[in-house]
């Protein structure tokens, strides 16, 4: 009886300690949510008190053109000159002519964690390239009679409240789930924007709203009662006048320099705010639309089938151009650096891994190098798109023609992803080619990049072996791009 007594003494103190325990934690967790809420709302309250006053007239700054590059045809191997390729002639390349690129970050994240609640609300569905999302929203809109300071900050407060949570909150679910990157996560913004309040102020506003909730830095502009906004950026967006407020470029999503010399603008900064970036780090998980299939064929014989996603491709036509920092030759990373679709790997990668399959690494890199340069047709951008327009690895898998900077492009991404060697791109004025760093030595034209030797392959110098570099390119004044 003694020893019931005590077990059930010990059993009584057992669970009244974990009663104790889970109380004291939902404690904690109700009081770290209330924080959480307490310093977005002080934000949030902080930046409306910015919309009454803090605004200022700033002129446009006139846009940057893209740039226009001399056309290179490309050039047929003379084999009677491939005694060049047996040459080891060290050509080291400054560092001031090596591009670095910054570090990947993280995308931004708000101020505090968003958290659904049980409000009754509309429910939005709509396609977003082709892919199919639901969105909550509530059912009495937010008012926006004019786009005066104190009507802006009175429409920022309310839409604070916690009834626009759940649409923050499934904004930022469809990018996590997505694996959206910045440019496609603000078309998303503005397409739900336009669905609820149709094109207009309204629309703009709830787009920043939801936009700068997220964690992305973004100013308000006004010119004749219409609202506009700036997002901003390290990066230099091409074709479109913008703003530099505390030494950071802010660009509108279309070109507003032929509206007006310059906008009144919100000056003031979120809290913890984050820049915009053009970088595709992640495959965009649309929905699969495939395209008719496409064949490449090389002179080697290797052969690949594969169809593209159709609704890929029309995501990156209204894909931004532009280069991070203050070289343009910086361009071309944002293209090389995105990965291929699964969908397209799995139908391209398993023949061109079967073409390489057991051979040593230099003969892979050549029958690789071989179908860039044999299996697509060359044109000129101006000829096509009559304007320069560089490809995603997809586009130029998709498109009947390509030239210099597409197929040296994907050719980087399929040696990186097949073999895992590194690529850098060289640009010469008017083209662009890429140099493979090989595990073993390996002979013809090359590069010191870093205390690595880099061997030139050409895509566009069409049958030339690795280490042959193109007729009128010098390694001595290429300048070296890094890739990740």
């Amino acid at each position: 009886m003694k020893a019931r007594f005590v077990f059930l003494a010990l059993t009584i103190s057992v669970l009244c300690h974990a009663q104790s325990f889970e109380e004291r934690y939902r404690q904690f967790r109700q009081q770290a949510q209330q924080e959480y809420t307490d310093f977005r709302d002080a934000a949030n309250q902080h930046y409306s008190e910015f919309l009454r006053s803090a605004w200022e007239y700033y002129k446009i700054e006139p846009a940057i053109p893209k740039p226009k590059e001399e056309d290179v045809p490309p050039v047929v191997y003379d084999d009677k000159q491939g005694e060049k390729n047996n040459e080891h002639e060290d050509n080291p390349v400054p560092y001031d002519d090596i591009l670095t690129q910054p570090q990947p970050s993280p995308q931004p994240q708000p101020v505090s964690p968003i958290i659904e609640n049980n409000e009754h609300e509309n429910s939005l569905q709509l396609k977003f390239y082709g892919t199919e999302l639901t969105f909550r929203y509530p059912k009495q809109g937010f008012s926006l009679k004019s786009v005066s300071g104190d009507n802006l900050a009175n429409a920022w407060q309310e839409l604070s409240s916690a009834k626009y949570d759940n649409l923050i909150y499934d904004c930022l679910s469809a990018r996590d789930n997505l694996r959206l990157c910045d440019w496609a996560y603000l078309s998303l913004l503005q397409t739900i924007s336009e669905s609820v309040c149709g094109k207009g102020n309204a629309a703009v506003f709830l787009q920043a709203f939801v936009y700068v909730q997220s964690g992305y830095q973004m100013r308000f502009a006004v010119n004749q009662q219409q609202l506009y906004m700036l997002v901003g950026t390290k990066y230099v967006l091409y074709d479109r006048g913008y703003f530099t407020l505390d030494g950071m470029r802010f660009f509108p999503l279309s070109d507003i320099s032929k509206i007006a010399d310059g906008m009144q603008i919100c000056s003031g900064a979120f809290e913890h705010e984050q820049p915009f970036s053009l970088r595709i780090p992640h495959e965009q998980k649309f929905t699969f639309h495939p395209s008719k299939q496409i064949t490449r064929r090389a002179q080697s014989g290797v052969t690949a089938q594969m169809c593209v996603n159709r609704n890929l491709i029309d995501f990156y036509n209204y894909y931004p151009t532009g280069h991070y920092g203050e070289d343009f030759s910086n361009r071309w990373v944002t293209y090389a650096n995105s990965p291929l679709d699964e969908h397209l790997k799995q139908q391209l990668y398993p023949a061109l891994s079967q073409a390489v399959r057991g051979v040593p690494e230099l003969q892979a890199v050549s029958l690789l190098l071989n179908w860039v340069q044999t299996a697509f047709e060359y044109e000129y951008d101006d000829k096509v798109w009559g304007a320069d327009r560089a490809f995603f690895p997809a586009e130029s898998l998709y498109y009947p023609y390509c030239d210099c900077e597409d197929r040296s492009i994907l050719f980087s991404r399929i040696v990186r992803d097949l073999l895992g060697l590194d690529v850098v791109l060289l640009y010469y004025p008017g083209h662009l080619a890429t140099a493979v760093c090989f595990n073993q030595p390996v002979g013809g034209d090359y590069l010191n990049v870093k205390g690595k030797r880099y061997v030139v392959c050409d895509p566009t110098y069409i049958g030339a072996p690795v280490g042959a570099t193109m007729p009128g390119m010098d390694n001595k004044t290429a300048k070296v791009i890094l890739l990740n």
